[in-house]
């Protein structure tokens, strides 16, 4: 029996569900149906969205600073 390969989605289709689900848009299930997602797919993309929105409003600057400074060795 052939292995399934695993599905790849990018992160602008992530972002693009996680969206419409939060704007309500449609319900998690129907979005789950027509992108045949599951239910803990779309959750845990909509948790990382949430934990990590704060970051989106950062500097750009400061982002490279700091990708700048564990570059670095003393």
């Amino acid at each position: 029996m052939a292995k399934r390969k695993r599905r790849n989605f990018t992160p602008e289709f992530k972002a693009e569900v996680v969206l419409e689900a939060l704007t309500g848009e449609s319900s998690q299930a129907e979005l789950c149906r027509r992108h045949n997602l599951s239910d803990e797919q779309l959750s845990k993309w909509k948790r990382q969205l949430l934990e990590n929105a704060a970051t989106l409003f950062e500097p750009a600057d400061k982002q490279s600073d700091a990708n700048i400074k564990t570059d670095r060795t003393p």
